[in-house]
């Protein structure tokens, strides 16, 4: 697919390619040169408040978590004093 550089060095990517990767308006792109050519891929940004839950520890915590719940491995209490009383047993 062919494209000029337009004004201020800008390039409009094809509808297919737009398509083909769900691209959305401010959805960000990293892009970079490697071996001579221009390589760009798309990036979910993540808040820096947020970036705990997508680490490693975080992701296999909750996989147990949802496996626990879907084997019925759960305690379900009516309050916090009788979760707690649940708890010490």
């Amino acid at each position: 697919m062919l494209r000029k550089l337009g004004q201020n060095y800008q390039i409009a990517l094809p509808r297919e390619v737009i398509k083909s990767l769900h691209l959305h308006i401010n959805d960000y792109l990293d892009i970079r040169v490697k071996d001579r050519k221009i390589v760009i891929e798309p990036q979910i940004v993540i808040p820096k408040d947020q970036a705990y839950f997508y680490t490693p520890q975080w992701q296999k915590e909750e996989a147990e978590a949802h496996e626990d719940i879907k084997k019925g491995r759960v305690t379900k209490t009516k309050n916090l004093k009788k979760l707690f009383k649940k708890l010490d047993e």
